[in-house]
């Protein structure tokens, strides 16, 4: 999409995702403080995500081990509901959202020797900006109880149906 699109908002928010390192902060920041998070996404999606966030190890900027990566723990799989079209909903902590996000942008890098494919960009920007997008609905706790925010990764292509 050209500049006209971006000027009318209507380029996909996961092109420049993200958008700045100050923005990555805070939405990391939100993430960490939210109580329970839905992700809803396609199960191969979700497969894709636990195979790929670390949760043993974490690695240093200067590439030695820091020690278990306790901060991406996926629910139990009688804690996921099954839809139907492989679409399940998935309940994330706070901190396995903040997991999530800090792997989608640590990903984003593209370099020679990068063990991420633009495949895996791909699917961090994607899943990152979306992740982003509902963080920008996200208030401080007053102590009440409220609705569980449902992050959808559920884009739709829009063809014609050819089923009879």
């Amino acid at each position: 999409m050209g500049v006209i699109a971006k000027l009318l908002g209507k380029e996909p928010p996961y092109n420049d995702w993200p958008k700045s390192y100050a923005g990555f902060r805070s939405d990391m920041a939100k993430a960490a403080g939210v109580g329970a998070a839905r992700i809803r996404c396609h199960r191969n999606t979700w497969a894709y995500l636990q195979e790929n966030v670390p949760k043993d190890t974490e690695t240093t900027f200067t590439g030695t081990e820091r020690g278990p990566g306790t901060a991406f723990k996926p629910p139990a799989p009688d804690e996921i509901t099954s839809e139907k079209d492989g679409m399940i909903t998935v309940p994330l902590s706070g901190t396995t959202l903040a997991a999530v996000l800090s792997w989608c942008r640590n990903i984003q890098p593209d370099t020679l020797r990068s063990p991420w494919t633009e495949l895996d960009r791909s699917i961090g920007r994607r899943v990152g900006a979306a992740i982003s997008q509902a963080l920008d609905h996200v208030i401080p706790s007053t102590g009440t109880d409220g609705p569980t925010a449902v992050i959808h990764l559920d884009d739709r292509v829009i063809a014609k149906d050819t089923t009879p």
